[in-house]
Parts: structure tokens; C-alpha cells; sequence
């Protein structure tokens, strides 16, 4: 089998997607093409690129290379990445996408692109730990902190670490084109030492920082996938990132590393980092093993004829899981319950089951027995399904962490998760004489007042219908009972303004989604006049010709 690998000429360089061209390579040959995102660049680096010399041909981010398809190859699988498909803050999507197999390594795309696409799958890469030397145990706070992104600059790492004192920070000075800045000329109080890295072509200063640090900083405001934090975490640093995709797929709040409200970088509390980077090491292991199981499925989505995919019932909109161990709740004494329903005699683990929710047997199963002895409850990550049957991930987070960035207006309700994915041992109620909450405020009160410790399983447990506004005003009446009227008028207030955040960046973004549509519209017709339309849309002349006429 022939296949053609058409990438960024930046992933070359960096080496950051060569995971997908070798797993290509254990089963194909591969002719791989790497290019910049510019079309007469393009066709210059694939001169000689005819698609009827390859079986199947995988496009990973670079939508430009479109342009070099016929739109009927029978086999071509596009990886767009998540970070480079927003436009103005809206989704692009061109029809001619549909022509090919949508692959993606982040939720927050994946919902989009089960929206839009006709044949689509879900993979989440994890780097394999054993390749990264783990992070030094000596005492002491040593971060590592990446410049690349204006968004994201070192001032925004001195308010995180504010009020901590930390023996070193290096800055690795090495920004993306046009985000150059001149390099801090203070030194906070707080930090012992400020050091300073470059970018070099083996890549030596960053990697000995790195092994030097135990603390990493996430660079950009958004990811793709996110190799830089991803290895971090892989060598068990303490990874302080953006609440924002791709970080926070991989990372829970006060588990396995520490996020912040993006464009809030308020101090965060390094007391267990240590502690929080061990996490971290050993759910990129177990990640590793669910990637490598996965790995077969992942090389049958690339190299099957899209035709043939569509036909297979259940194969339209896949998710590439590696195999479950066995998903028998009652021999994991798990019993689930329907809303007023008596737990049945025997049970260990209770799960609150409501209408709509779908459970995920297998993984509540292997949460069950990986749960430490002591454990009263295991709290995992759950899918929440919107109406138009889009789903998004919310991840569990550290209780006692989760509830204090509610407090402080940095996360939804939807960070401390739900009843439905949160197993409670039947003892610890019967000891209570209470009855499984039904409600995720009811849970978290019961568990924050109990002050019980719990086991956070790095997995999605359940499937729930997306239901975050209705819980509010519990929210609110529990932040009233454990932290008076005044904390429960700020909550109130912050839904308001996440509310208004909301509605003021679907405002912004309509312009945006506007040109997309006639982007669109254009390319139905023929695509080229669709690139046409997009370079013309994203001209900077043009966006300051419109700002002029527009008086904005």
C-alpha cells in the first residue's frame, strides 16, 4: 500500500506529529510532503504529488493542501488541529472537508466536526513517559516557563507564582514569528533567580531546563494537541495552563496539574506540586497504554476507504478507544440507581443513574478496582451531550480545588462534575443515613462537608445530557450555607458574566462567521474561488479597509 503524508513545514522541523507519519510507516510506504501554508509554496514543495499514484492519503492541518485533490479520491483522511480552525473566534469549515475522513486529537474539535462532518473519529495521543527522564526530586520550586505567544507572556507567570517563592524560573526565549518581546528586565521578589534560554537547533537549553524544572508553564493559549505540556506532564512536572483545549483534556485542576482562567493569571497554589507532577506522570503512563491499545483501530480508520466506513453500521463518527477490560457492574459491586430508588442489598459502590445518562460500564468498572482503600467516592471526567448530539468533556477536578475556582468566578459548575459520574461507597451513606444526591450541588455538599477523601479516575465514567444552568441555583444556595450571602452573591454574579462573556463573543465572531459562510459558499462553486474568497476574507488590507468603512 501507497500512502502520501501531507504536513506543516513547522512539524517537520519540530518533529511534533511524527507519532501519526510512523504509525503510517509500520504499514504503508509513506512519501511524505511537508509545506508551508501557502499555495504557490505549496505546489512548489509537492511538484510531482499526483493523488492517483497513492491507495490512501492523510492530511494533517494543512487544509491548503486541498487544493491538490480532485475531491474523488476514494480515501483521504484530513487531522485538522483545534487550535488553527478558528477564524474571529468562528469555526471554519469548508464543504470540500466532507470529501474526507475527519480525524481529531481533541474533543473541543471533535464537537465541532461531528456537527459538520460525515465520517469523523476521535483519538487522544499520549507521548510515552519511559522516553523522558522524571523530573528532579531535590526540594524546591524550579519552573520552566516557554515564551512563544504574546497572549500568554512572562508577566503572566510572575501574577501565577505571586506570593510563592520559587528558587528559579527560566524563561526559554524563543517566540513564535511576530510575537517577539523584549526579555523582563526585573526580577520579581519572589523568585530567587530569573534565567534565560534560546532556541537552538538539537533543542539542548530547553531540554536541560525541562530536567532541571519541576514546575512547567504552558506557552500558548491554545493547543493542537500540545506536545510541550504533554512531555512535561510525561516527565512528571506540574503543568500551570490556560483552562482552555487541548490543556485542559489532559489536565484536571489539583489532580495532575493546575489551571487558570484564560487572560486571568491570578496566583496559584504550588503546595502540592510535587505531589500534583507524580500525577501527572503516572496518567500520561496509563495514557500511553490506552494510545498504543488504540493504535490498531487508528491505522484501520487511516487506511480504509471512507466508502467502506460509511457502510459499516455504527462506523459513521467514530471514537478510536483501546479495548475495555470487562464492563460487569455487579461484579464490581457497582449497583446503579434510578432516581428514588433503595440501594440494593450488597452493594459497595452506588451510582446515581437519571433518566438520560448513559454510564459507562467498563470504565466505572476499572475505576472501581483501581480506587485506593480508603476511598468514600471516585469522581471521573464525563461527557455532556448537547441537543443537536454534539458532546463535550468536563473533566473532574480536585474537589476542595474545583470549589475554590468556583468561588473565585474562574470555572463553571460543570468542573466538579455530576452525580453521574461519581461512584459513592454504600457504607459511607448508610453511616450518614443519607440518600444518593440527585443533584450535582447536593453531592458536592455531602462530600465537601464530610470532608471525605476521594479518588479522581483519569477516564470518562458516563454520558449525561448537558444540564449546567439548571443546576445553578443550587450552586448558589450552597455557596450561601458554606460561605455566607456575600460568596453567593459573586457566584451569582459570575454566571452573569460568563453569561455576557458568552453573548459578547458570538457578537464578536459574527462578522467572522459571515465571511466563513460566503467562504462557503464559494467553494461549493468551485474551490478555488473558495481559497480566493479566504485569502481575500483574511487579508490584513482588507480587515483594515472594513475597520475604516465600519468606524470599529
Amino acid at each position: 500500500m501507497r500512502v502520501a503524508y501531507l504536513g506543516l513545514a513547522y512539524h517537520a522541523k519540530t518533529g511534533s506529529t511524527r507519532f501519526l507519519l510512523d504509525l503510517l510507516a509500520d504499514h504503508a510506504q509513506v512519501d511524505a510532503f511537508f509545506a508551508e501554508p501557502d499555495p504557490a509554496k505549496l505546489r512548489e514543495a509537492c511538484a510531482g504529488f499526483d493523488e492517483r499514484d497513492y491507495d490512501a492519503i492523510v492530511v494533517l492541518q494543512l487544509h491548503e493542501a486541498f487544493a491538490l485533490l480532485s475531491g474523488r479520491h476514494p480515501n483521504v483522511t484530513y487531522a485538522p488541529m483545534h487550535d488553527a480552525m478558528w477564524r474571529g473566534g468562528a469555526f471554519l469549515w469548508k464543504p470540500h472537508f466532507n470529501t474526507a475522513k475527519v480525524l481529531c486529537f481533541s474533543r473541543a474539535l471533535h464537537a465541532e466536526v461531528m456537527r459538520r462532518a460525515p465520517v469523523h473519529a476521535y483519538a487522544q495521543y499520549y507521548p510515552d513517559p519511559a522516553r523522558h527522564r522524571p523530573a528532579d526530586p531535590a526540594p524546591g520550586l524550579r519552573g520552566v516557563f516557554w515564551y512563544r505567544r504574546s497572549e500568554i507572556p512572562p508577566a503572566s507567570v510572575f501574577a501565577l507564582t505571586a506570593g510563592t517563592r520559587f528558587d528559579s524560573l527560566t524563561i526559554h526565549d524563543a517566540p513564535d514569528p511576530g510575537h517577539e518581546a523584549p526579555f523582563p528586565a526585573a526580577v520579581p521578589g519572589h523568585l530567587a533567580r530569573l534565567d534565560r534560554t534560546v532556541w537552538t537547533p538539537d533543542g539542548t537549553p530547553f531540554r536541560a531546563a525541562q530536567e532541571a524544572a519541576n514546575v512547567f508553564f504552558a506557552p500558548r493559549p491554545l493547543e493542537g494537541i500540545g506536545m510541550s505540556f504533554l512531555e512535561a506532564m510525561a516527565r512528571g512536572l506540574c503543568v500551570v495552563a490556560p483552562d482552555a483545549p487541548t490543556m485542559n483534556e489532559y489536565v484536571s485542576h489539583g489532580v495532575n496539574g493546575l489551571l487558570y482562567a484564560p487572560g486571568r493569571p491570578t496566583p496559584r497554589d504550588f503546595t502540592r506540586a510535587r505531589e500534583i507532577g507524580a500525577r501527572a506522570r503516572e496518567d500520561i503512563a496509563a495514557g500511553h497504554a490506552r494510545w498504543q491499545a488504540a493504535l490498531p483501530a487508528l491505522a484501520e480508520f487511516l487506511l480504509t476507504p471512507t466508502a467502506r466506513l460509511r457502510r459499516v453500521p455504527g462506523r459513521l463518527g467514530l471514537t478510536l478507544p483501546a479495548p475495555e477490560p470487562d464492563g460487569d457492574l455487579a461484579a464490581a459491586g457497582i449497583a446503579p440507581l434510578a432516581p428514588g430508588a433503595a440501594p440494593p442489598p450488597g452493594a459497595t459502590w452506588l451510582l446515581h443513574a437519571p433518566p438520560g445518562a448513559a454510564p459507562d460500564a467498563a470504565a466505572l468498572r476499572a475505576a472501581a478496582m483501581a480506587a485506593p482503600a480508603g476511598a468514600v467516592a471516585i469522581r471521573g471526567h464525563h461527557l455532556a451531550l448537547r441537543p443537536d448530539g454534539s458532546t463535550t468533556l468536563h473533566r473532574a477536578d480536585d474537589l476542595a480545588a474545583a470549589w475554590a475556582r468556583l468561588l473565585a468566578g474562574e470555572a463553571g459548575p460543570e468542573g466538579l462534575g455530576v452525580p453521574e459520574a461519581t461512584l459513592i461507597r454504600a457504607a459511607f451513606l448508610a453511616e450518614r443515613a443519607a440518600a444518593l444526591p440527585a443533584t450535582a450541588p447536593a453531592l458536592a455538599a455531602l462530600l465537601l462537608e464530610a470532608g471525605a477523601p476521594l479518588h479522581v479516575a483519569d477516564a470518562v465514567l458516563a454520558t449525561r445530557p448537558a444540564s449546567a444552568e439548571a443546576d445553578r441555583p443550587g450552586w448558589i444556595a450552597l455557596a450561601a450555607r458554606r460561605e455566607g450571602e456575600a460568596a453567593a452573591a459573586r457566584l451569582a454574579a459570575a454566571f452573569a458574566a460568563a453569561d455576557a462573556a458568552v453573548r459578547e463573543a458570538a457578537r464578536a465572531a459574527a462578522p467572522a462567521r459571515r465571511a466563513l459562510a460566503l467562504i462557503g459558499l464559494a467553494d461549493r462553486l468551485h474551490p478555488a474561488l473558495g481559497r480566493l474568497a479566504e485569502r481575500l476574507a483574511h487579508s490584513p488590507r482588507l480587515r483594515r479597509l472594513a475597520t475604516r468603512l465600519l468606524g470599529r
